[in-house]
């Protein structure tokens, strides 16, 4: 749900366009107050009509590549595959070893 700041700021992006300062203040405030799916459906809505569509969707591309960064920024960092992989194939190779040892001493008794 939209708060009155949000419907305020953009009642004037709706008012003023072709004004890039509108635009950056409401999609800078709905980037502060997490409210940038409300904006991309805000300029989704847009994209119909046929004076407005270009800009709709400018701000559109704009919207999904600050969301991707937040959430880039926000992820956790991924485990090393390769490290797991390596610790299986130390702890294969030292099984092996042991039982070629213990078939050694096994066989020269």
């Amino acid at each position: 749900m939209a708060d009155a700041a949000f419907e305020a700021l953009w009642k004037t992006v709706l008012d003023r366009w072709d004004d890039e300062r509108a635009h950056g203040a409401f999609l800078e405030y709905c980037q502060a107050t997490d409210s940038l799916a409300e904006a991309a459906a805000r300029y989704r809505g847009m994209k119909g009509d046929r004076d407005r569509s270009a800009i709709a969707e400018k701000r559109l591309a704009g919207i999904a590549i600050v969301a991707l960064a937040k959430l880039h920024a926000t992820r956790t960092p991924a485990g090393r595959p390769g490290r797991r992989l390596g610790a299986l194939i130390l702890a294969g190779c030292f099984g092996l070893a042991a039982a070629g040892l213990l078939a050694y001493l096994i066989s020269t008794r």
